[in-house]
């Protein structure tokens, strides 16, 4: 009797395995993800209606042909880089149509390898000045969320929220969409030719202002920003609290190759998320399969041979002899 029922059990966990094989994306969770030590990208803006004061001759320009551009490079061999933090560099410079460097910044971070924020150590600085960077900044984490996070703003040196504001399609990607407001602040007070600020003096000591607006789309899975959209106002403020000359004003957005380029990161980073899953597929559906092949091996065996000669019943009966009586 038990060996009757052996095949039909082995064919019902095979056809179990393969099923949980083809449902896998369902209920295996992803391969989690970290932060690379040796992180290396490069995103471009582009601006329009662009304001700045020209370096060389220190005059106000107005220009559609200026471009940002970021350079985002791991350092695998800095002290505080290990198996739970990776170290940027994070370098973004502002260029006009000539080729002329308008404005740079250079900024190092730890950031937590799991969550993309950032964490304290010895490295963390703006522009070569010990700083201590708070919130995300170039990546979002893996599974970013449907919430706001705080995003790190280098020209004020602190965080704002980065706020979720939907979802929705770029170019047929789900991405989500943050919108971050810089209120305007006062950055810093620098010495200046008095015709920036409409003064007659050789020079003048004026408050620099900064405000700002940030959209940026996130590819969900791999927390790459794949798209941003930026409206920075950064201008001299007159010691009469007149605004003046802009240091850099306009909208600058991600060019369409940088947005292939995250694109292209973001898949990536989700091929080598499905890894767990797709091991998973492929060794259900080859187990469901040898399972399926011996349960239906085991059902054949036990059948028998259709011209099989069937025994006689009365063959087995034992044979009567008669007792002589006495």
């Amino acid at each position: 009797m038990r060996a009757r029922v052996v095949g039909p059990a082995v064919i019902g966990l095979g056809v179990l395995a393969i099923a949980a094989s083809v449902t896998a994306s369902s209920w295996v969770p992803l391969t989690p993800v970290d932060l690379p030590l040796d992180e290396s990208f490069r995103t471009t803006s582009a601006g329009e209606q662009v304001g700045y004061v020209d370096p060389v001759s220190l005059e106000p320009v107005s220009s559609d042909d200026v471009t940002v551009s970021v350079r985002v490079r791991g350092d695998e061999d800095a002290g505080d880089a290990d198996d739970d933090t990776a170290v940027w560099e994070s370098v973004s410079g502002t260029d006009d149509g000539n080729g002329t460097l308008v404005g740079t910044s250079t900024t190092v971070v730890c950031l937590d390898r799991r969550t993309a924020e950032a964490e304290e150590c010895t490295v963390g600085s703006v522009d070569g000045e010990r700083v201590d960077v708070r919130g995300l900044t170039v990546r979002f984490p893996a599974d970013t969320e449907r919430r706001d996070y705080d995003l790190w703003d280098p020209t004020v040196r602190a965080p704002y929220p980065a706020r979720y504001v939907g979802s929705e399609r770029l170019g047929g990607l789900a991405v989500h969409r943050f919108e971050q407001e810089v209120p305007e602040q006062v950055v810093r007070s620098v010495t200046v030719p008095g015709a920036l600020v409409g003064s007659a003096e050789v020079e003048v000591s004026a408050e620099v202002v900064h405000s700002s607006t940030t959209t940026l789309l996130v590819e969900p899975l791999s927390g790459v920003i794949v798209s941003t959209e930026a409206r920075p106002v950064t201008v001299l403020r007159a010691p009469d609290g007149t605004p003046r000359a802009a240091l850099l004003s306009g909208t600058f957005r991600s060019t369409d190759d940088a947005v292939d380029d995250a694109v292209a990161r973001a898949g990536e980073i989700a091929d080598d998320r499905e890894d767990l899953q797709s091991a998973v597929r492929w060794t259900g559906t080859g187990v469901g399969a040898a399972l399926l092949a011996l349960g239906v091996l085991l059902v054949l065996r036990r059948r028998p041979a259709p011209d099989a000669a069937q025994p006689d019943p009365a063959q087995d009966e034992p044979v009567r002899v008669p007792v002589p009586s006495a």
